[in-house]
């Protein structure tokens, strides 16, 4: 095997691989990434960790076909570190790949591609066009909320939901929940919602990053998502992602009304007294919201922010973090935050985006 292909368009394919790639597996073969070259297709590479895989095809001038399997990290971070604009790699004796670029040449040990995993095909799905710019922004305010607690496996990842017109993400650590919907018109069709898992969620958030529209298919156990010339494959978590309907309150007492950066700020600030087991102190007053902490080992903390408060006054405790990053997913300046009780949970929306919610249980204080 020999080809030839521009720095850049081997690194495109690279970046995602070698992120994939599992370097602490068992399974040496699994930290590589596979190449093969036709003449009649290029270079084509692929890498799995066995939950998540790519595949790629790449263009190159290829002087002679094969296929070879490679370290991805090792082999990215030769290629970026390069000189020139091409690179030449070859298949040489005991599968070492010989790599030329510029004056330069490198030798890396490498593996035949006979024994590599068979990387799932979407082919036989059916893929239907999504924005990627909309579905980078659905990860984004659903990746922050997932459990990262591995017995909790039916909460390690993002409940997609899809009836062709209205797609939604929703996400869960026990604490809080993120709930994010858009209007996707001819989108995939699910007879019931799958939970794609967080390292596929992160992958397929990069993999949307490159692509202005996308083809996005789920045919179980897999998701994939098309890209121009990438195809992503992700295995579904099998399990039942809990009720979320039933923890999101149907009414609620108080509405308060607030500037999101504010409010940011002043917990920012706030966090700096507080401590990981001890909530902050919320109190809702007609015109003003009181924050209040306090730490033993460092000392106490009050700040006062402006609000609108639709309702009686009323105090409860928060993980301030909690709140912070809920607010970080929200691009309006003005949010609401709608209460019931000391012991409800709070709903947290855009006041010019209702189809976004957050939701944060309370704290004993």
């Amino acid at each position: 095997m020999e080809f030839t292909i521009a720095k850049s368009e081997f690194l495109r394919g690279l970046r995602i691989a070698q992120s994939i790639a599992d370097r602490k597996s068992t399974m040496p073969m699994l930290a590589n990434v596979l190449l093969r070259a036709t003449s009649a297709g290029g270079l084509s590479i692929a890498a799995t960790d066995l939950n998540v895989s790519v595949s790629a095809n790449l263009k190159a001038t290829v002087a002679k076909e094969g296929g070879l399997t490679v370290e991805a990290k090792a082999l990215h971070d030769l290629v970026a570190a390069a000189p020139g604009d091409n690179v030449t790699l070859r298949k040489a004796d005991n599968n070492w790949a010989e790599v030329k670029a510029g004056k330069a040449t490198y030798k890396l040990v490498g593996m035949s591609d006979r024994d590599f995993p068979r990387v799932p095909d979407a082919k036989e799905a059916t893929l239907a066009p999504i924005s990627g710019a909309i579905l980078r922004e659905m990860a984004d305010r659903t990746l922050f909320s997932v459990c990262n607690d591995e017995t909790r496996f039916h909460l390690n990842g993002i409940f997609f939901e899809s009836n062709g017109q209205t797609s939604r993400m929703v996400s869960t650590d026990g604490h809080r929940l993120s709930k994010v919907e858009r209007q996707i018109a001819a989108g995939p069709v699910l007879a019931a919602g799958v939970i794609i898992p967080k390292k596929g969620m992160v992958e397929l958030r990069k993999l949307a990053d490159t692509a202005s529209e996308c083809q996005i298919a789920i045919k179980s156990p897999y998701v994939y998502l098309v890209a121009d010339d990438m195809t992503l494959a992700i295995k579904l978590i099998d399990a039942q992602f809990p009720p979320y309907e039933q923890v999101i309150p149907k009414t609620h007492k108080r509405t308060a009304v607030v500037s999101r950066t504010a409010l940011v700020d002043a917990l920012r600030r706030t966090q700096l007294m507080s401590s990981e087991n001890r909530g902050v102190k919320f109190a809702f007053d007609a015109a003003t919201l009181t924050v209040t902490s306090d730490n033993p080992d460092r000392g106490e903390v009050r700040e006062e922010v402006e609000i609108a408060l639709d309702g009686e006054p009323i105090t409860i405790g928060f993980n301030p973090k909690y709140v912070v990053e809920m607010l970080q997913q929200v691009t309006a300046e003005k949010v609401a935050i709608e209460l019931g009780t000391e012991t409800d949970p709070a709903v947290i929306r855009p006041q010019s985006d209702e189809a976004y919610l957050g939701l944060v249980m309370p704290m004993k204080l």
